[in-house]
């Protein structure tokens, strides 16, 4: 009875917590979606951390169990398997699958750990140990395609990623990272940015960014701003819209800095590694604006799959000249997609990388050739 009672309630938070973000998920609302008394909550988790935790570990257990029956005569093979088991798991526990996501960022512990799996189920496939780099190229691909394309519902050819992450992305050359630091870059500026509007969408995005969307309260934004609450509301008619003008704003922000900034008569390798330095100054100039549009994949989900989207657009329009259809094109922009995605989490998180330039020349460098032994 006591074991029942336990999995009504790691069910119930379960299904609350993979719909929505944890801040907005109450113990109340766990007990009452699993039908038992709120008491009786605390004789199995001392409080909400600890019960998520215990999801985010269950998540990193099952994949971890799931991954380590790579098999394969060689790494070919073997990736592939690795590849397919990804994808199993994915769709099998989708709704640990999204916790764990969110958990990775509130407790970096948890992402971590989830190296450690990756990295054994990797030496698993190549018969030795995968450095830093060569993890992140491997797996950020696979991780992001996971998310996206079990949300999609879309069917992965498994062989063409295979081939991209064994022998590289493009055939041409790759870039001569000595001219990245010798080009000016631009970044639109609005014209009329010291309206209160502004002032209280630019001070939101610092607030937000810095501390949590949930941690900040609209009185704090307004004070910030110079104007009372009722100056807030006349602009915006509740925090949660706030927050999406504010999303909205910065992606928008990012694409059209990045479509600024191509360069006429670059290669495909050129293109992609310029987009990642791109990303990288402009994150590092200002980390509150990553943690911001990672935060706001939990709570305004419909703006980030659009941004996905938008930016999939991006990658494929940039993609010149090679022999590859529409859905093998996905593929390579999923890639750098989660490339340019994972790379913020090495660096702004688990500071797994530091150094931008050896993580710019190694990118360069598998764009073309890929890691196949």
């Amino acid at each position: 009875m006591k074991e029942e009672t336990k999995e009504k309630l790691i069910n119930s938070s379960i299904k609350l917590f993979s719909k929505y973000p944890y801040e907005e998920v109450s113990i109340v609302q766990i007990c009452k979606n699993a039908s038992v008394s709120n008491g009786i909550f605390y004789s199995f988790f001392k409080n909400k951390e600890e019960l998520f935790r215990t999801l985010v570990n269950e998540a990193s257990d099952r994949i971890k169990k799931h991954l380590y029956k790579v098999t394969g005569s060689n790494v070919k093979e073997r990736m592939e398997s690795f590849i397919r088991l990804n994808i199993e798991v994915t769709k099998q526990e989708f709704p640990l699958i999204i916790i764990y996501r969110e958990g990775q960022y509130k407790f970096i512990e948890f992402e971590q750990r989830l190296r450690k799996v990756y990295l054994t189920a990797l030496k698993s496939v190549y018969s030795r140990e995968l450095d830093e780099f060569e993890y992140l190229f491997i797996i950020s691909g696979i991780r992001f395609i996971n998310i996206y394309y079990t949300k999609k519902n879309i069917t992965l050819n498994i062989p063409f990623l295979t081939k991209l992450l064994l022998y590289g992305l493009f055939d041409n050359s790759g870039y001569d990272l000595n001219n990245l630091n010798n080009r000016d870059y631009y970044i639109r500026s609005l014209f009329n940015k010291e309206t209160t509007r502004h002032k209280l969408l630019k001070n939101g995005e610092k607030l937000f960014g810095n501390l949590g969307y949930h941690n900040v309260k609209v009185g704090v934004v307004a004070g910030n701003s110079g104007v009372k609450v009722g100056g807030f509301y006349h602009h915006f008619p509740n925090k949660e819209q706030f927050l999406r003008e504010i999303i909205e704003e910065t992606k928008r922000e990012v694409i059209n800095f990045l479509k600024d900034n191509i360069q006429p008569g670059y290669s495909n390798s050129q293109t992609h590694i310029l987009f990642l330095y791109l990303l990288l100054e402009y994150y590092q100039k200002a980390s509150y604006k990553y943690s911001l549009i990672r935060e706001s994949e939990f709570i305004t989900e419909d703006i980030s799959m659009n941004y996905f989207k938008t930016k999939e657009k991006l990658y494929m329009d940039n993609l010149n000249e090679t022999p590859y259809n529409c859905q093998e094109k996905q593929i390579i922009a999923s890639v750098l997609q989660g490339i340019s995605h994972y790379m913020g989490i090495e660096f702004f998180y688990t500071k797994n990388i530091k150094n931008k330039k050896i993580f710019l020349e190694r990118m360069n460098y598998y764009f073309t050739n890929g890691i196949n032994s």
